[in-house]
């Protein structure tokens, strides 16, 4: 079978490397030439014609599309483009994600748990990871910090044969990837919640970046939710198992006491789970902060419904210790006390916020935008209920680039409160500002999409600043 693949992005890439791996002759096609790829994907394009797909790159269309059979084209190409014109007209089969989703969950043959919502997805994955590996288990875990485009990751571990060395897998899977995932059976699905964002590729319509999230609701055979999420699934099944952290009519609640997350649940309605205590309650040691209490809350209930004992699910959570770029203590820098989080998102923020309400807080925010605009005056005037300075950074740590607007935008939402705002091209230079209007026992916080999107190189420039401002001001 000869395919081609229009389109070297986000979406053509990873469907160009499937269909080359189960034995498709695979030609993927691009207006850009290689050279205007950023370089991380011109590494991946390089090493896809390594593996036997043609690259034809800086084209508008082939010359022979009659030597093809079927043609993919990426959903970012305009619907009245000449080459989707072309494609139609010459009457090859059109390969829909379908058709790829159903090839990935005949290739993976282990179960699978996957984890979608806007805000928690990364931490739930690695909570239910650890526990999982407390039991024994050999883990196949991707999330966020595997890397930014998790599709692609997943077909990179795929054809690295990850199915066949684990017993079971763990995904992360934010809305892009939904599209790869839309015909993957899951053992179980976890929908944290869902909160406005990337409303931009949604046409600014909640509903339709919900119904995207809501693919979990047929894909799951269990499935785990927030109750903020309930008047979402009802509609689409009655046996939801949600969780929370406090009484709201959940299968499964949480509560803190003596540093011990104590976890209470009830699923006698459940008739089809394998698990041998259907009520009961456990405690784990537990010391984390912020969101990783709600979280461990959704980790905890799946492992309860994949059948795990309870001490086991103890273990997993005194064992798990946090995630780099979330809710991560750096250390302290004379005197002050530094934390670097991934927060961005209105809800999220609040979150983060709420665990630094004792003290001066210097809150040092990268460009929220990442190739998604978000609503900067809203992040700003979040940000500013709690700060008593904020920093600034125009530079987009996803793309490159500064735009010194976006890091206004942000001060603009903060308004007339009390609060210090000052504008920086970069965070190295906030990093520095932030030592010279601080004091000794201040707490100087980091939150926006960069600690996802650039997290190493993110944090070093932040910390050297941190060392400059050091060096200069203590």
């Amino acid at each position: 079978m000869k395919s081609i693949v229009v389109g070297a992005g986000n979406a053509g890439r990873p469907v160009a490397r499937i269909l080359n791996y189960i034995g498709y002759k695979v030609q993927i096609i691009d207006q850009k030439n290689l050279g205007e790829f950023p370089k991380k994907y011109q590494e991946i394009l390089l090493q896809m014609e390594q593996e036997g797909v043609e690259l034809n790159l800086g084209v508008d269309i082939p010359l022979e599309l009659d030597k093809f059979d079927s043609a993919y084209l990426s959903p970012t190409i305009p619907s009245e483009s000449f080459i989707r014109e072309q494609v139609n007209l010459s009457g090859l089969e059109i390969i829909e994600h379908e058709y790829i989703s159903r090839i990935i969950n005949e290739l993976i043959n282990i179960d699978i748990i996957g984890v979608t919502g806007t805000l928690g997805k990364t931490s739930t994955t690695h909570i239910i990871s650890k526990i999982f590996e407390a039991g024994g288990y050999k883990v196949w875990k991707c999330s966020s910090r595997h890397g930014n485009l998790l599709s692609e990751v997943i077909i990179q571990d795929i054809i690295n044969q990850e199915h066949t060395k684990n017993d079971v897998a763990v995904f992360e899977l934010p809305h892009g990837t939904s599209r790869l995932m839309s015909q993957v059976k899951l053992k179980i699905g976890v929908l944290t919640n869902i909160y406005p964002e990337h409303l931009d590729e949604f046409e600014d319509s909640l509903e339709k970046y919900a119904e995207r999230k809501l693919f979990i609701a047929n894909s799951s055979e269990i499935l785990i939710s927030t109750p903020q999420c309930r008047e979402y699934l009802e509609p689409l099944r009655n046996d939801t198992i949600y969780y929370c952290t406090k009484e709201n009519k959940c299968n499964v609640t949480s509560h803190l006491e003596n540093e011990h997350l104590i976890i209470d649940y009830d699923l006698t309605s459940f008739k089809d789970l394998t698990i041998d205590e259907t009520k009961g309650s456990f405690k784990s040691l537990f010391k984390l902060k912020g969101y990783y209490f709600e979280n461990s809350t959704a980790a905890s209930s799946v492992a309860l419904c994949y059948g795990m004992d309870q001490n086991i699910i103890s273990d997993g959570l005194r064992l798990f210790k946090g995630i780099a770029g979330h809710m991560e203590y750096l250390g302290k820098y004379c005197g002050r006390e530094i934390h670097f989080d991934a927060a961005f998102v209105p809800e999220g923020l609040v979150s983060t916020l709420e665990q630094f309400s004792k003290g001066k807080l210097v809150v040092l925010v990268d460009n929220p935008d990442t190739s998604t605009v978000r609503d900067k005056f809203k992040i700003g005037e979040v940000i500013g209920k709690y700060a008593d300075t904020v920093i600034s950074s125009g530079y987009n740590e996803t793309l490159g680039g500064v735009n010194m607007s976006a890091a206004q935008e942000v001060l603009n939402g903060i308004g007339e409160v009390n609060c210090q705002k000052i504008p920086v091209e970069n965070m190295i230079i906030a990093g520095e500002m932030s030592i010279k209007i601080s004091n000794p026992g201040d707490t100087i916080l980091h939150v926006g999409p960069g600690a996802i999107t650039n997290y190493q190189d993110l944090k070093t420039k932040m910390l050297q600043g941190i060392e400059k401002g050091c060096d200069k001001y203590s």
